[in-house]
């Protein structure tokens, strides 16, 4: 099922859009004219990441400065690895099927 996210036209870099769909926690990230889908949570130590940094395709955790490739989802330093989820359009909709 396709669940609707936000309006193509509604983003803007710079953009960290938490948001649920069903039991899933994702954060929806616009950087650089690109946008990513993940999950909301650093698997390090579940914090938030609705604050994080981006620069060179690598996501900073704002609570423990781990760094998160946006390609991979794999941390830089260590074993942990970020869901990521593919993003779907229809229409002038971005969105995710789960």
């Amino acid at each position: 099922m396709f669940h609707r996210l936000i309006r193509i036209m509604d983003l803007y870099d710079g953009l960290r859009l938490p948001v649920t769909v069903g039991r899933k926690e994702l954060l929806l990230i616009h950087e650089d004219g690109r946008t990513w889908l993940m999950q909301r949570r650093c698997p390090h130590a579940d914090f938030p990441l609705d604050r994080c940094t981006v620069m060179n395709d690598q996501l900073r955790c704002p609570g423990h400065g781990l760094t998160f490739s946006l390609r991979s989802g794999k941390c830089q330093t260590s074993s942990y690895q970020l869901e990521q989820f593919r993003i779907d359009y229809d229409g002038q909709w971005l969105g995710v099927e789960i």
